[in-house]
């Protein structure tokens, strides 16, 4: 038996009776989707509602997670790499003072620190992602996943930054790809786990089960 306060999931249909839409907010980034916010008044579902078992609301959450934050990993540094082949395109034909930004060391440094910052985040969410196919302890998966989020999503901001950067004013214009990449990947650092939450589950994890796991390379069972 499972204690009757553990959280459990349901599929409630938006034309249910007691269902409506409180407001549909206005966010930063331009993505098609939405995330309005719902009202429950008295709304009533049956027992065919249930997602999985009752109880288990906290174990589909964790498997969610892991997946979406897997995902949030992959999509940041595919967003940073374009951002940064952009910039370094800009670099290799635009003159400044007689010469190529490319030659620019201090330009060089801010591409030499996103290539590392792309390529080591790129290989570390492959890795899980394939342990993550292998099968393996659930808890371990989730907290490997938080790490890929945390460490992706920060780099790719700080990558997209300095692309805005390299473009100068022109990286601010709203017509230009790197202004837009740099406004989108915001929210990257905080749906779907902040990067405050993303610390805690690592942690939290560390100090109950130690270092071994997080920091090994396993092919699951």
């Amino acid at each position: 038996m499972r204690p009757d306060n553990e959280p459990t999931m349901f599929l409630v249909d938006k034309d249910t009776p007691g269902v409506s839409v409180k407001r549909t907010p206005r966010y930063t980034h331009t993505f098609v989707y939405e995330h309005p916010e719902f009202l429950f008044q008295n709304a009533r579902v049956g027992q065919d509602a249930v997602l999985g078992r009752i109880g288990e609301g906290y174990d589909l959450t964790r498997d969610w997670f892991t997946e979406e934050r897997l995902m949030i990993a992959a999509r940041t540094i595919g967003a940073a790499e374009r951002a940064l082949r952009l910039a370094v395109d800009w670099a290799k034909e635009r003159e400044q003072g007689g010469d190529l930004l490319m030659n620019r060391q201090l330009i060089q440094g801010m591409i030499a620190d996103s290539v590392t910052e792309i390529a080591t985040n790129r290989a570390f969410t492959h890795q899980v992602a394939w342990e993550f196919d292998q099968g393996g302890d659930r808890k371990t998966l989730h907290a490997k996943a938080a790490t890929a989020k945390l460490a992706a999503s920060e780099a790719s901001n700080r990558i997209v930054d300095r692309c805005v950067q390299i473009f100068g004013g022109r990286g601010y214009m709203r017509d230009m790809p790197v202004e837009r990449l740099w406004r989108e990947l915001r929210v990257d650092r905080i749906w779907e786990g902040t990067s405050e939450i993303q610390r805690l589950v690592i942690a939290n994890e560390v100090g109950k089960r130690g270092l071994d796991d997080l920091l090994s390379f396993t092919a699951g069972s």
